[in-house]
């Protein structure tokens, strides 16, 4: 596997499927017949094989680190990717909350912002 130009890893090959499942469902959203539906449950169905395909298929990823058998990496690893786990239900909700309220730093402003905020019709507060 290593050394050739592209190779139909099953990981990659079954996200790029996912890929077009999602431009499918996109571009047949509008449409009055409502096929999206279908495009949608079909990525739900894609989205396990994706996880599995590493440990169906012996490609060029890796097997899974941790599995109920045991884990593959070493023993001070597996503290802090539990915490990250632990962390994301309480971070994410939070950060959703928070962004929107957040200023913008004077250093991001376009120059073209007064121009827009003029048109809009917004003023610039100090």
């Amino acid at each position: 596997m290593w050394g050739t130009f592209r190779v139909w890893d099953a990981r990659f090959t079954s996200v790029f499927i996912l890929f077009l499942i999602y431009l499918g469902a996109l571009r047949f959203q509008k449409l009055p017949v409502e096929p999206a539906p279908i495009f949608i449950r079909a990525g739900l169905i894609d989205i396990p094989i994706i996880k599995s395909s590493v440990n169906w298929w012996n490609t060029s990823h890796q097997p899974g680190s941790i599995s109920r058998s045991g884990t593959s990496i070493h023993v001070p690893m597996p503290i802090p990717i539990l915490s990250n786990f632990a962390n994301f239900p309480f971070s994410t909700p939070i950060l959703f909350v928070l962004e929107p309220r957040l200023p913008i730093p004077s250093f991001l402003e376009s120059p073209f912002t007064e121009e827009i905020e003029a048109r809009e019709g917004r003023k610039k507060q100090p």
